[in-house]
């Protein structure tokens, strides 16, 4: 009754903010044996670049780095305007970027640099399940390497992040680890992978469970014990280490593709920042976006259907953060909002009211990751090369699958 009674207020509004908890104080220092768990242990090499677009707004370069981390592969998407901010947007899946390359393209038009910074696809092998954790490891160094290369080549001084779904995963993870990005906006993201993927009802996950378990002789049970033991790149050892004051939050109530109570949980990882709940899961979340619309979406000549509301809270966000002015055009949207914003906050203390309804049915995931864990992680990677099983010595050459944006 009390989930019915929710659902008739929210669906006055379709979707509503929730402000971040008065009562955080900021993220705990960083673990210094994190930062050296993820730390690149040599720059970035040569790179090229290929201009792809040149229009009125903006430059659209792909950018190829070498490192010994396997090439990295950028989309930059560059202002007219010198800047010296940069939004990184992280991919979905990989492949062709469809939804990043319209955020991006939204992001630059509204007057912020943007980059996508493409992803391997080797977590998607199930023959690569044993190296599972070193392939997101050098995700995260390939990225830390973009972030030199932007300081570096473009004189970059203040970054961002913009991620949906499993690219929201990846601010949790990367933004957790290097404080350089410092304003982070996560869509439909969650945490405490090995459970999510348990309980999630994405079939690409179903099949790639089952891939594994068909390879190893696994039962369930033992897949989920396994990946327990590998896996520590995981938004529940890092994602308290984002500063909540600094990020915006949006989840939909009735997600199940990452399912909703492992938002909060993120939520509440990060310190309850400012978050926005919408009346959708995971998909039809994307019907607050201009991604699909009719009229192809852009910054100056809007989709017909549906309506930027992610882009233009994303703007007002970086708006608020970079330049510390106001995003006007969010303002229909906020007054659409208002009656039932003053409502949640008069009538209860910040998120009691989905924990309430949603309340978990599992264990709080353990925030405590002390200094030793990640003591045990170099030593692990220490071993690893000293016994010649580093993935870093068999991803370098050209095999290595990272998707390009054409």
């Amino acid at each position: 009754m009390r989930i019915l009674l929710l659902f008739i207020a929210l669906a006055s509004a379709g979707c509503f903010r929730l402000s971040g908890d008065s009562w955080y104080e900021g993220p705990p220092a960083r673990p210094a044996a994190m930062d050296e768990y993820y730390k690149p242990t040599a720059a970035y090499g040569d790179f090229r670049t290929e201009i792809l677009q040149d229009t009125e707004h903006y430059t659209l370069k792909h950018i190829t780095i070498e490192s010994y981390a396997g090439p990295i592969v950028i989309d930059y998407f560059e202002g007219r305007k010198p800047s010296d901010t940069l939004v990184l947007v992280f991919p979905v899946l990989g492949g062709k970027n469809f939804i990043e390359k319209h955020i991006a393209k939204y992001l630059v038009e509204s007057g912020f640099d943007a980059a996508i910074v493409n992803r391997s696809n080797e977590f998607k092998d199930p023959t690569m399940f044993d190296q599972l954790e070193e392939v997101f490891r050098l995700n995260i160094i390939r990225d830390r390497l973009a972030l030199d290369f932007f300081e570096a080549e473009f004189g970059k001084k203040r970054f961002g992040t913009f991620g949906i779904s499993r690219g929201a995963i990846n601010v949790a993870l990367t933004a957790g680890i290097d404080k350089r990005l410092q304003y982070n906006v996560l869509v439909l993201g969650g945490t405490d992978l090995v459970h999510l993927f348990r309980d999630s009802n994405q079939p690409r996950i179903e099949k790639y469970i089952q891939s594994v378990r068909d390879n190893k002789g696994y039962s369930e049970q033992e897949f989920f014990d396994a990946l327990q033991a590998k896996l520590r790149t995981d938004p529940k050892n890092t994602a308290q280490y984002l500063d909540g004051k600094n990020t915006l939050l949006i989840l939909g109530i009735f997600d199940r593709t990452v399912p909703f109570t492992y938002g909060l949980k993120l939520r509440d990882q990060i310190g309850r920042p400012d978050t926005i709940f919408l009346l959708a899961d995971h998909y039809v979340g994307l019907l607050y976006t201009q991604t699909v619309s009719i009229v192809p979406p852009s910054k100056d000549k809007g989709g017909l259907f549906p309506f930027p509301y992610i882009e233009e809270e994303a703007v007002q966000f970086y708006d608020r953060s970079f330049n510390h002015s106001w995003n006007w055009s969010i303002l229909p949207y906020r007054i659409l909002q208002e009656p039932l914003n003053l409502l949640v906050e008069a009538g209860a203390s910040v998120g009691s009211a989905f924990e309430w309804a949603f309340g978990s049915k599992e264990e709080e995931v353990n925030q405590d990751v002390t200094a030793d864990y990640w003591v045990h992680a170099l030593n692990g990677v220490t071993d690893a090369k000293n016994h010649g099983h580093s993935l870093e010595s068999v991803m370098i050459p050209a095999s290595v699958n990272v998707a390009r944006a054409k």
